[in-house]
């Protein structure tokens, strides 16, 4: 089971996010899948803490994080994990869609090895790049 952990920038993006209309199929709508009556955002929340892999559907793939963004990272799993700073090498970030390979919902993280999901942004592409 990995740890599911929230930044600050997230939390308000996500509240900013949660008010607004065109998202409601993501917290409150469906899967398109058989069989399953969770929204997009339990499936991928289940996902991460189940340390399961996340359906293609979601068309999960790396971005590049900024400096301080990674900086900010690296000191979280230091607090988090009892990391040694300075022996962090990689982060590796990741996005994915929440309504397939062509939309516009997205949702910004951090898998770590140390069971740790940072959840750094979510939003639109506009809103987040």
């Amino acid at each position: 089971m990995s740890k599911v952990v929230p930044t600050n920038k997230f939390k308000k993006q996500r509240k900013k996010v949660k008010k607004d209309a065109r998202w409601n199929r993501i917290f409150n709508g469906k899967v398109p899948f058989e069989n399953d009556d969770r929204s997009p955002w339990e499936y991928v929340i289940d996902c991460f803490i189940n340390d399961e892999p996340i359906d293609e559907y979601f068309y999960e793939h790396p971005i590049t994080l900024t400096t301080k963004e990674k900086s900010e990272i690296k000191r979280r799993l230091y607090q988090d994990a009892n990391v040694v700073y300075q022996g962090i090498k990689e982060i590796n970030a990741l996005d994915l869609h929440f309504d397939g390979h062509n939309g516009d919902h997205l949702l910004l993280y951090v898998r770590t090895n140390y069971h740790i999901i940072y959840l750094i942004g979510i939003g639109t592409h506009s809103e987040l790049f």
